[in-house]
């Protein structure tokens, strides 16, 4: 049941990444986002969050670990010549044919990295207090954050990778591999990376949740802004 609904809802974004600034469901973002927000910076999600980032954590093993910090490090952005999401962007720019994309994916990139930094002053949270080790892997978890002292809300990663995600989606909404359709895979990506930086003890599930709210709606504030949507 919970598959079905995981994929039909990823069909849907696959379809139609980009969505009106006036529409219900980008009213509806801005709305779950301000919800989100408030209730985590009142403490209501607390509890919630606690269970569920012990569970993940409590459950690791070794080929994880090395598999997540993997993935969490694909959503880097700094240092910006090793992050794999501004290299798109810039491949993307100096490609002909494909520059207007990348130039507006580079900016919702940025855009949505000082949106997240901004909002971690408003709504401070402290991170977990959970030391993330893997045996004979050097990768330390405050090397990958904004700032070290940096609050945990919302998750950086999970902004940028879900702004990201909307922009190549749309990018790529026509293509498909066998019956699948590319953009609705890309989808999976942020909701990973959200995984990912829990299971690295970097944030709380709110976090990411905040996190990817955050990115869709810069995503598409921006796209909108500078008409991705219409032919060049």
């Amino acid at each position: 049941m919970i598959i079905l609904f995981v994929y039909d809802l990823l069909h849907v974004l696959g379809r139609t990444a980009l969505v009106p600034l006036r529409s219900i469901t980008f009213s509806s973002l801005l709305i779950a986002f301000v919800v989100v927000s408030i209730l985590v910076a009142s403490g209501v999600t607390d509890g919630l969050d606690t269970s569920i980032f012990n569970a993940i954590t409590g459950s690791r093993t070794y080929s994880m670990d090395l598999i997540m910090v993997g993935i969490t490090t694909t959503s880097d952005i700094f240092p910006i010549y090793f992050s794999p999401l501004l290299i798109t962007a810039f491949i993307l720019i100096v490609r002909k044919g494909s520059r207007r994309i990348g130039a507006v994916l580079m900016l919702v990139i940025l855009v949505t990295a000082l949106a997240s930094l901004q909002l971690k002053n408003i709504v401070y949270r402290d991170r977990p207090d959970y030391e993330f080790k893997v045996e004979g892997l050097e990768y330390k978890v405050e090397l990958d954050t904004i700032a070290v002292n940096s609050s945990s809300y919302p998750s950086g990663h999970a902004s940028w990778s879900a702004a990201f995600s909307l922009v190549m989606s749309y990018m790529l909404r026509e293509k498909r591999i066998g019956r699948m359709s590319i953009g609705m895979l890309l989808w999976l990506y942020p909701i990973l990376i959200s995984f990912s930086r829990v299971y690295v003890g970097a944030h709380y599930p709110m976090d990411g949740v905040g996190g990817m709210l955050l990115g869709l709606i810069i995503g598409n504030f921006m796209a909108r802004i500078f008409r991705l949507h219409q032919p060049s």
